[in-house]
C-alpha cells in the first residue's frame, strides 16, 4: 500500500466519505475532476443570481438567466469530456 501525504482539509473531506464513496472514487477517479468543475460553476452561478437586483426588468433577468445557463452547460461539457 502506498502512503500519500494529504493536507488537513483533504483529511477532513476524506473522513466524511463512506467506504462506498471511496470505492467509487477508486473505480472512477475522473469524478473528482468533474466535481471540481461543477463546484466552480455553482459558485459562479450563486454570484450571478445574487447580483440580479430584486426589482430588475424582464430583459435584464432574461439576460442573467441566459448567462447562468451558459455557465452550467460549459461546466457539464467539461465534466462529460
Amino acid at each position: 500500500m502506498k502512503n500519500v501525504m494529504i493536507t488537513r482539509a483533504q483529511r477532513h473531506a476524506l473522513e466524511l466519505l463512506s467506504r462506498k464513496d471511496i470505492a467509487l472514487i477508486r473505480k472512477n477517479p475522473n469524478l473528482v475532476a468533474g466535481a471540481k468543475h461543477l463546484l466552480v460553476a455553482c459558485k459562479k452561478i450563486i454570484k450571478k443570481v445574487e447580483s440580479i437586483p430584486e426589482y430588475s426588468g424582464r430583459k435584464k433577468r432574461e439576460t442573467a438567466h441566459k448567462r447562468i445557463v451558459v455557465l452550467c452547460r460549459k461546466a457539464i461539457d467539461k465534466v462529460e469530456r
